[in-house]
């Protein structure tokens, strides 16, 4: 019997809340799968302080997704998603790392203050069948909710595209929310062909980024969620180009972390939070037991091809059972604020619209510039010294959000401008992306620790690949 559905949107404020009603007499939709548990990569070491584990990437991974049964995912450790690597401040690691991929790749450390060598740029590419071992001591004040993926020269949004990459933590002794259950949501996006094939990309992906047919929560395709008591939810925007404005219709969402680990205190609660591709953030649902939606909301990102969004979209079934509730305190960690006393530094983020145009195979030439120019390997763009703070300021001159990301750590926030109005963010935190909407210019602070040569770019995977991305030189 065919199972009729009638969804229908109230909000208020442009706050969109999706609900469904099911027809009288008929039978429930079947029973979604739970939340698969993240796999976790296994400590080899015996050594206190010490994580040492292999790492591999490879092709032909397989996974069944709805109704499509794929064999073309590209995956870590033999998993359509790389495995969770769980780390404590102050370890030395270890990590051999294997490319059994056609081509060059990487494995970038997203957010972790790592030294340059070890930062997995596109300087430093491992080739088919070479083995690379990334080894680094974390400092001991850098716990946070990071992620690893591939960052090659060229073919990065391939790889990203067919899966690779995975979820890192870094954990704190300290941490005042140790104490709380947990739970993770990496939230991915992929595009099947009815094969069951990853579909090459289109031209107007190239310009505006992919956004996935298909939604996945810890790879699972509309799990079912469920949440007892007060649980700390981690979650990650593994995105390529997918804006996520996260909902739970009903319930509210309290942040409490953002990539580089807690805010200063927890924001007061809100009914939805945006999470930009490269993104993590940490938070705390709430609401009366009962059975609801995770919804991502419409959220306009000014795309070149095709109509703004409309609708909210569900990407999970989330079942609350909070009778009892811990109290968060009233101060999560102390934030020092940053002070710049090193470089400034501006960066313009342009579009140069021929090339954009211009199609070899589907895409377009090298048109998403910084400070007018393409990247380049060879050139050095800006230069910094270690140990300072340097006040970066993005400023967006083109029609579409690019958040952009610097290599090296963490920064803070600390003005936005935005149709003629500054604002500060209202609880302080350490990130190391930044959304910057059509017009919008950003003042981060940032302290490049370790000297050697970093990246930074937007983090829409395909405006990195054609051009928009830079060099800086730490010395």
């Amino acid at each position: 019997m065919k199972i009729t559905r009638r969804c229908f949107l109230q909000g208020t404020l442009g706050l969109l809340a999706s609900r469904c009603v099911f027809a009288e007499g008929l039978p429930p939709r079947p029973a979604r799968p739970p939340l698969p548990a993240l796999r976790t990569l296994a400590n080899e070491s015996r050594q206190a302080g010490h994580f040492r584990a292999s790492l591999s990437a490879h092709s032909g991974i397989e996974a069944t997704i709805g109704t499509l049964h794929s064999r073309d995912l590209y995956g870590y450790n033999g998993g359509a998603l790389g495995p969770l690597i769980e780390l404590e401040e102050g370890m030395q690691v270890t990590l051999p790392f294997t490319n059994h991929l056609t081509r060059d790749t990487t494995v970038h450390w997203h957010g972790l203050p790592v030294p340059s060598e070890q930062d997995g740029g596109p300087d430093m590419p491992v080739k088919p069948g070479e083995t690379r071992t990334y080894e680094f001591r974390l400092p001991d004040d850098c716990a946070g909710t990071y992620w690893y993926h591939p960052h090659p020269l060229e073919g990065v949004v391939e790889q990203v595209s067919h899966g690779l990459a995975g979820p890192l933590i870094v954990r704190s002794a300290a941490d005042p929310l140790r104490h709380l259950p947990e739970q993770h949501w990496v939230i991915s996006d992929i595009t099947l062909d009815d094969q069951g094939q990853v579909a090459p990309h289109e031209h107007h992906e190239w310009i505006d980024g992919r956004e996935g047919r298909f939604v996945l929560i810890n790879g699972a395709l509309m799990p079912q969620i469920t949440l007892e008591g007060t649980v700390r939810v981690r979650v990650w925007n593994c995105c390529s180009a997918r804006y996520l404005k996260l909902a739970v219709p009903g319930a509210r969402l309290t942040q409490v972390g953002s990539d580089g680990g807690l805010l200063a205190r927890p924001l007061p609660e809100k009914e939805s939070l945006l999470l930009a591709p490269g993104q993590r953030a940490e938070l705390i649902v709430t609401g009366q037991d009962g059975d609801y939606s995770l919804s991502l909301l419409p959220y306009d990102r000014h795309k070149m091809h095709g109509p703004a969004p409309t609708v909210a979209t569900d990407i999970a079934a989330v079942r609350l059972r909070q009778s009892e509730k811990a109290a968060l305190p009233p101060t999560l960690r102390t934030l020092v604020p940053a002070v710049c006393d090193g470089q400034k530094h501006e960066v313009m983020l342009m579009e140069h619209m021929g090339r954009l145009m211009e199609n070899h195979s589907g895409r377009p030439g090298r048109g998403f510039w910084l400070n007018g120019q393409s990247f380049d390997l060879e050139r050095m763009d800006l230069h910094a010294i270690a140990g300072q703070t340097d006040e970066w300021t993005f400023v967006n001159a083109t029609p579409m959000d690019h958040p952009m990301h610097i290599h090296g750590g963490q920064f803070q926030i600390a003005e936005f401008l935005y149709s003629g109005v500054r604002s500060v963010p209202d609880v302080a935190g350490w990130y190391d992306t930044v959304n910057l909407r059509s017009g919008e210019s950003v003042k981060v602070l940032m302290r490049q620790a370790l000297p050697g040569m970093r990246m930074y770019h937007c983090h829409i995977l395909e405006h990195e690949e054609l051009g928009m991305m830079g060099n800086l030189m730490v010395v």
